[in-house]
């Protein structure tokens, strides 16, 4: 054991990806994070994280990629992922990224996806883009049942002009939610400072 995490505090990029195909299952996830952080990205260990039936695995992986070293391509992949905390984490990625390329499917994993942490990643990164593109799917979010989502869709609606956004703010005014309530105060929406 005192070898193995030698290996994957100072071991040479050769060591630890041969360590990562006999590490306990219990070890992989420590293993790929170790990599990932200190060689990464490197896509051939990403992929084989991500098929690996442990989904900690995958997730380990791709979140210790280095920020300044995750790109259009790695984010694209990790949002068409089968485990929905990869994905998430993409959308998270597209939001650093700021291309709009990644708009389209932004929002259709704002719109669509089944996991609302996914929906409200996607929304943010939207925000972050600001590409009025993203209109449609921000008066969604502020017309949605699930708080969490209005409140990402309000704090993001300062970064779209839109009328039809302004009178959807309009109408939160007085929603239910006190951090919703908040926010006007916060984003200088409230009429009464």
């Amino acid at each position: 054991m005192a070898d193995e995490l030698a290996v994957l505090l100072h071991g040479s990029r050769e060591e630890l990806r041969a360590l990562l195909d006999v590490l306990p299952a219990e070890l992989l996830a420590q293993g790929h994070r170790a990599y990932q952080r200190r060689f990464g990205p490197d896509e051939e260990v990403l992929e084989i994280a991500l098929a690996h039936p442990d989904a900690r695995v995958g997730i380990a992986a791709v979140t210790a990629v280095p920020s300044d070293r995750r790109s259009l391509v790695h984010a694209k992949r990790w949002m068409e992922d089968a485990s929905w905390l990869v994905t998430e984490f993409g959308a998270f990625v597209a939001g650093e990224l700021e291309d709009p390329e990644l708009v389209p499917r932004l929002i259709e994993l704002a719109m669509d996806h089944e996991e609302p942490l996914v929906r409200e990643a996607a929304l943010a990164s939207l925000g972050a883009i600001g590409d009025q593109r993203a209109i449609p799917v921000v008066l969604a979010g502020l017309s949605a049942k699930s708080v969490y989502l209005r409140r990402r869709a309000l704090v993001i609606s300062v970064a779209f002009e839109s009328p039809e956004i302004d009178r959807a703010v309009e109408a939160l005014r007085d929603d239910r939610d006190a951090q919703i309530r908040q926010l006007f105060v916060d984003l200088e929406r409230d009429p009464y400072q």
